[in-house]
């Protein structure tokens, strides 16, 4: 089955669970995945996402940069940036309840950093041009998060479990 994130081709309250992958970025809207991600859960039901998020704006022309250029590399529009808080509050807007998040940068993007630097460093019969192009994206990347501007983000919420009379 195909659909769209923003309009998913399920009934109301159908499923029990709602996972997102480093996707919600690319959605048209985070707000109006998290509204139709909570009209298909039902009662009790959990959306659980990782998404990586703009923990603040660029503050020097290096930064500015490196946020455009990685915009631009995943075909992202700047409103795709938001803080992990503005992404939570989101998802409370929308009618979760006990919204849980946890930035865990240190165990994602830094490793995979290290993974990246480490295959360019053995990359053996590709192009320089695509290793050069490669690592200057890497570098964009490694400042962004050396400085702070992004993170890497774990959440869980809930829709309202029913009241029993």
């Amino acid at each position: 089955m195909n659909g769209d994130a923003v309009r998913i081709p399920l009934r109301d309250a159908s499923v029990d669970g709602v996972i997102s992958v480093e996707a919600a970025f690319h959605f048209s809207s985070r707000a109006e995945f998290f509204r139709e991600a909570r009209r298909v859960l039902r009662p009790g039901g959990v959306l659980t996402m990782s998404d990586v998020p703009a923990q603040r704006r660029p503050r020097t022309p290096a930064e500015l940069l490196a946020g455009i250029s990685q915009l631009r590399v995943w075909g992202l529009k700047p409103s795709a940036a938001a803080s992990a808080d503005r992404i939570a509050r989101a998802v409370r807007d929308a009618g979760f309840v006990e919204v849980r998040m946890r930035l865990v940068g240190d165990r994602v993007i830094q490793p995979a950093l290290r993974w990246a630097r480490r295959a360019l460093e053995d990359a053996r019969g590709v192009p320089s041009a695509q290793i050069a192009g490669a690592r200057f994206f890497l570098n964009r990347v490694e400042l962004l998060w050396r400085n702070g501007l992004i993170e890497y983000l774990l959440l869980r919420a809930e829709v309202p479990a029913r009241r029993t009379a």
